[in-house]
């Protein structure tokens, strides 16, 4: 009975989730080849009825399941529903390119639902334990959706070297597990909080905290832990790069910002390592990004420096500075999705992913450009889109944050006009005048679910940009904990 009401009250998202990922194995194996297209539906069924069932839970109150190791409130609500978002504009970019391989999907469905499933762990796991079956859940997973198309040799090394790094940071990360498990004797986050309140704080712990960064730093792509993010968003489907570059880095955005919060909020020289990762991260990702002539790992490295400027609200430790990152991450979901359908409906019309090959594409597809460069304009923070919003939010919460923060907003700051070269790089290209191979090429159809998660996220990019303020003070509710939020 108490199994069934921590899922009624605490899981069912989740438990959902489970049921439609093993219905989707079930079919994958049971369904002729040309049936197997049921398990899309099937797949989008699930996400649907997962993000109905948060609105029957009330998370309005937070509640504690399975022996206080995941809770459920309005926090968690909000990053569940950013990543189940994110899942389902995954499965539509999934129909027609997964199809493309000419063998079962079912594997794919089930691995992305599953990879869902440990995110959303992520999202309210309130235990060490927790942390890392549902970091390892989406771990797995997404290290087999990377080498799903098992010809493509880059998806081969994709998988391979997100395997590698993966495997590694894991290791350190558990390692900081056990050094804190050591000092405290604890497992659960609050337990832990109470008994560091009353220690000493000593090298060992800044040894564990930091091992545990290392694991949280490569599910988001920080630096120094970066390196896999442009071989692997270059090389895994695209489908599957889209979902890392949002969800993945969502719930690994979620599980920290509770790490933190809970256990280590009154620590300054935490902050002030978090404030440093985050400057360099935005500083090596924009850079990197200047010379980039291939789109993918263009947007890779756009990836990583979006991560230094998220970092930064969780650096200035104030809830200003999360209501920040539930906005960016809310505005990023839109905007990157809308540049990743784009990618992948010109590669699967010609086949190329170099920059320059875009060359023309205003004067042949002139709609489905103009909401590719809107989507852009907004990874870029231009007015009045979302991203600008999104980023002048974030740049306000620091400085009210206090005077000792302004170093780390010039350096913000620099970076964003330094972003807009790269992006500006693509809007040019699309406009380019094409020469004669160009025009004279047929015009590529654009598939109805790749046009979906474009025109919504074009919508969304511009929705949450003229009318942001009713969400930021929506996104100003939440709450991370019962305990006590970071501060007043």
């Amino acid at each position: 009975m108490e199994l069934l009401n921590d899922i009624k009250n605490v899981f069912l998202p989740e438990f959902i989730i489970t049921l439609f990922a093993l219905l989707a194995l079930i079919l994958s194996f049971s369904l002729k080849k040309e049936h197997q297209n049921l398990i899309f539906f099937t797949s989008v069924a699930g996400v649907i009825f997962a993000l109905y069932s948060l609105m029957l839970m009330g998370v309005s109150i937070e509640q504690q399941g399975f022996y206080e190791s995941f809770v459920s409130n309005n926090f968690t609500a909000a990053f569940r529903v950013i990543i189940l978002i994110g899942t389902g504009f995954t499965l539509f970019l999934s129909k027609d390119y997964i199809a493309s391989f000419g063998k079962s999907i079912g594997e794919f469905y089930f691995l992305l639902l599953t990879a869902t499933l440990g995110g959303m762990i992520l999202c309210g796991a309130n235990d060490l334990v927790a942390v890392f079956i549902g970091l390892e859940t989406l771990s797995i997973s997404s290290f087999a959706l990377c080498g799903y198309t098992k010809s493509d040799i880059l998806s081969n090394e994709a998988a391979l070297k997100y395997l590698i790094f993966g495997a590694v940071a894991s290791a350190i990360m558990l390692y900081g597990f056990s050094f804190l498990y050591g000092i405290t004797g604890e497992t659960n986050f609050t337990f832990i909080a109470s008994f560091i309140q009353n220690y000493n704080f000593n090298s060992l712990l800044m040894i564990a905290f930091l091992m545990i960064l290392a694991g949280f730093g490569f599910k988001i792509s920080a630096v120094p832990f970066q390196a896999w993010t442009p071989d692997v968003y270059q090389g895994a489907p695209i489908p599957v790069a889209a979902y890392l570059s949002v969800v993945s880095k969502t719930a690994g955005f979620a599980a920290l910002i509770r790490f933190v919060d809970i256990i280590f909020v009154e620590s300054t020289l935490f902050a002030i390592t978090l404030g440093v990762i985050a400057v360099i991260t935005m500083t090596v990702g924009n850079l990197m990004a200047l010379d980039q002539q291939n789109i993918r790992r263009l947007l890779a490295y756009s990836s990583i420096a979006h991560a230094g400027y998220i970092l930064l609200g969780l650096a200035i430790m104030t809830n200003d500075g999360i209501t920040a990152i539930i906005f960016y991450l809310i505005t990023y979901l839109f905007m990157n999705f809308g540049v990743w359908a784009g990618i992948e409906l010109f590669a699967l019309a010609t086949g190329k992913d170099n920059i320059d090959d875009l060359n023309g594409l205003a004067y042949k597809h002139r709609y489905f450009a103009f909401g590719l460069v809107i989507c852009i304009l907004s990874l870029a923070g231009i007015p009045i889109t979302a991203g600008f919003f999104s980023k002048f939010y974030l740049f306000k919460a620091v400085i009210s944050a206090g005077y000792e923060y302004t170093p780390l907003l010039v350096i913000a700051l620099i970076n964003t006009v330094v972003a807009i070269f790269y992006y500006m790089r693509v809007i040019k290209a699309i406009y380019v005048m094409p020469d004669e191979e160009v025009r004279s090429a047929d015009i590529f159809r654009i598939s109805f679910p790749v046009r979906l998660v474009m025109l919504i996220s074009v919508v969304g990019a511009l929705i949450l940009g003229i009318f942001a303020s009713p969400f930021i003070e929506k996104a100003k509710t939440v709450n991370i904990s019962g305990i006590e939020t970071i501060l007043p």
